[in-house]
Order: structure tokens, then C-alpha cells, then sequence
């Protein structure tokens, strides 16, 4: 195989890897904290499955953002996956970004899935940092003031 039609190959076996993994995906639960199952390309050789939630509180006046992703490909790969809040009470906005490395089975622990948003209801996407699909949505959630 040349240079050039193995620079065509990867991309395109890539991309028909996710087509098929989202053609065959059961619908994601909802829970109210989870959003969509998403399928993606990766930075590197892999394709991954990427299984987002949001859950406030997670600690006293925190929130908790979980990833897990399984990729499959060759070599070194990951992924960013970055979580965007906005405070429906005052309009403050924040990101926080996790980043899932592979091939295999990834998932953030939950101490390093704790942020601090701030007090008040939110509502929050997910963006996925490669081509993907589909969009996974939005989910609100709640952080109350700590009465201890």
C-alpha cells in the first residue's frame, strides 16, 4: 500500500467504523444526568464510544462530571471532552474538560470528576473534540448550599 492510499484508508475505515457502531447503538436511558451515548473519532488510530454524565450535588457545593469511553484502534489515541455549564439563576457560564487516553476502557475517577459551578440550577452540553455523532444533548442539574 502507498503512502497516499493508506492516508485514505485509515480516515475512511475509521469513519465506517462509527457509522456502524451508531447504526447498531441501543437508545441511552434517561436518567436526567446522563447524556446521549456518542460515537467519535479519536486523536490518534481509534474509534470510541463516549458515555457522558452530570449529577449536582457531587460534593458539597459541587457537581460531578463522569466520562467513560471504550476506543478501539491501534496505537496511542485520546480524546477531550469538555463539559459546558451555564447557571440559569445568574447567567455565569464555565467549562471543564476531561481528556479520555486509549486504546481500551478509560473513565475518570470520582474524585477527578468533582468541579465547582457555583450555587443554583444549570444546564449543561457536552462537546466531543473529534467528528461524532450524534449530538449528545443537554441535561439540567442542581447545586444547593452546603447546610452543614
Amino acid at each position: 500500500m502507498t503512502a497516499r492510499t493508506t492516508a485514505f484508508v485509515l480516515p475512511a475505515a475509521a469513519a465506517l467504523a462509527v457509522g456502524t457502531l451508531a447504526a447498531t447503538a441501543a437508545p441511552a436511558a434517561a436518567d436526567g444526568g446522563s447524556f446521549q451515548t456518542v460515537y467519535s473519532l479519536t486523536q490518534g488510530s481509534c474509534v470510541a464510544q463516549v458515555d457522558t454524565s452530570v449529577n449536582g450535588p457531587g460534593y458539597p457545593e459541587h457537581a460531578s462530571f463522569t466520562v467513560s469511553t471504550i476506543m478501539f484502534g491501534v496505537g496511542p489515541c485520546s480524546l477531550p471532552v469538555t463539559l459546558n455549564w451555564r447557571n440559569l439563576d445568574t447567567g455565569e457560564t464555565g467549562t471543564t474538560t476531561r481528556t479520555a487516553n486509549g486504546p481500551g476502557y478509560w473513565m475518570n475517577d470520582g474524585r477527578s470528576a468533582l468541579f465547582h459551578p457555583g450555587i443554583g440550577r444549570f444546564t449543561a452540553t457536552v462537546t466531543v473534540g473529534a467528528a461524532h455523532l450524534p449530538e449528545p444533548g443537554s441535561v439540567e442539574f442542581t447545586v444547593d448550599k452546603y447546610q452543614g
